[in-house]
């Protein structure tokens, strides 16, 4: 289990740096053109791999399960781009991570799935640290923060449908780079329907725009997304939910760092609660795992 929470911990800290790549795009497109571009871009460079596997006339499901995985990684994506530009960055990190409370109840629903109460206490304790890095700051609730709730609910869903699919998978690198392409078929029409033509002019102008799209097509989409679905073959997606909130510690300190964005003592006491939450996952995630039925594969 620790080598595939180390290789989560990798995909959170590149999702992290994600959102300094983000506000690099938003300089210069709105966040359609955003995620319309870097998915394009993702599912341009893995076209190549997919013409070789012979991907899109297999017989398989794995066109299906990429599908319908990407519809929920657009949910994610456009939902939390949009709050992004309509409430604080600090309120968007917090209110996305309430997939990780998500998860378990809906498997618990959907699934009749069981959780000790070891796990909810590491739940507790993450998500006080996320509410201590964004300075508590869930007042005066806006548009914006609607829309990054419903982008934590898909979060929610994509972590789930990933953990259910992912043992029926024999390359988690052709699903992912189907997942990809998927999305960016999807995300130009909307970006067209919705904002027009974008104006490449201005972002091949941008080194910062340009910079931002590749780091999110290429590392953060092509790479990241797929070394989740390999450690995701491993941990339980209760498990991984939990994992992923170390995103927000990353973003900090990379928001520190690149934008020299203040941190205050509550932020570094949360972000260490957080920390601390995902370091007891080896011990008190064993137990918790323990009594969880799973739903159709094993963890």
């Amino acid at each position: 289990m620790a080598l595939n929470v180390l290789l989560l911990l990798t995909v959170t800290s590149i999702w992290g740096f994600g959102f300094i790549a983000t506000r690099w795009s938003l300089s210069g497109l709105d966040p359609y053109w955003v995620n319309a571009l870097r998915f394009s871009l993702a599912g341009l460079a893995s076209l190549p791999f997919l013409f070789y596997k012979k991907s899109f006339t297999r017989k398989d499901n794995i066109l299906k399960k990429s599908f319908i995985s990407s519809i929920f990684l657009l949910g994610i994506l456009l939902f939390q781009t949009i709050g992004l530009g309509l409430t604080t960055v600090a309120k968007s990190g917090f209110i996305t991570t309430l997939y990780t409370f998500f998860i378990p109840i809906i498997t618990i629903v959907l699934f009749k799935k069981k959780y000790r109460p070891t796990f909810w206490l590491l739940i507790f304790m993450a998500m006080s640290g996320m509410a201590l890095m964004c300075n508590l700051e869930i007042k005066d609730l806006n548009l914006g923060d609607f829309f990054t709730f419903i982008c934590s609910i898909c979060a929610a869903f994509h972590i789930i449908y990933i953990g259910m699919v992912v043992n029926t998978i024999d390359s988690p690198i052709e699903f992912n780079f189907l997942q990809n392409f998927f999305v960016a078929l999807l995300s130009i029409p909307i970006a067209l329907f919705f904002k027009g033509m974008v104006n490449i002019d201005a972002v091949m102008a941008s080194p910062d725009v340009l910079l931002g799209i590749f780091y999110l097509g290429i590392i953060s989409s092509m790479i990241s997304f797929t070394a989740q679905i390999i450690a995701q073959k491993k941990i339980p997606d209760h498990i991984a939910g939990l994992i992923f909130l170390t995103e927000s510690p990353f973003a900090a300190f990379f928001g520190y760092m690149i934008f020299k964005e203040k941190l205050t003592e509550m932020n570094l006491y949360g972000a260490g609660l957080i920390i601390l939450a995902v370091c007891l996952v080896p011990i008190l995630g064993r137990e918790v795992t323990a009594s969880v039925k799973t739903h159709g594969h094993s963890h």
